[in-house]
């Protein structure tokens, strides 16, 4: 069973990436009525409902990913996201620094920290979590080069 609920998963996250959202919601729900504690179909379903436009249940979507794994920095990050696009800045500064604590190395993490600080007017804060973004994104391209060699 599990082969195939992972593969439906990867059917739905092609469809995302083909932006047939609708289409990868139709799949993590299927998913999700296979296995209600498969935490990463609640993040990628969220994920596409945020694209749709539906933040509600977007967040709705996150929280119980991260009910669910509470450890999952990428959960964290994006609750953030859907957190700032709903303009919850300090809520989501939290969500994402606790992905941070989790993930001290997510680039990623770092950058849209900085946007949310920039926006509530804390220019020191957001030039040094940009900075610290990029430094990060470096040292992993580095890293990738030395890899590939």
């Amino acid at each position: 069973m599990a082969t195939d609920i992972d593969d439906l998963f990867a059917d739905g996250q092609f469809r995302f990436m083909d932006e047939d959202f609708e289409g990868s919601i139709e799949i993590f729900t299927r998913v999700l009525e296979m296995d209600p504690a498969y935490a990463k179909a609640y993040q990628a379903r969220g994920i596409s409902r945020l694209r749709l436009g539906d933040r509600e249940s977007a967040l709705a979507d996150l929280r119980e990913a991260l009910r669910l794994d509470p450890e999952n920095p990428r959960f964290h990050y994006h609750h953030a996201a859907v957190l700032m696009q709903m303009d919850r800045l300090e809520e989501a500064v939290e969500a994402v620094s606790r992905a941070i604590d989790l993930d001290p190395a997510y680039a990623a993490a770092y950058y849209i920290r900085g946007q949310l600080y920039e926006r509530l007017g804390d220019e020191e804060s957001a030039a040094a979590d940009t900075s610290h973004a990029m430094n990060l994104r470096k040292e992993q391209m580095k890293a990738n080069r030395w890899v590939d060699m």
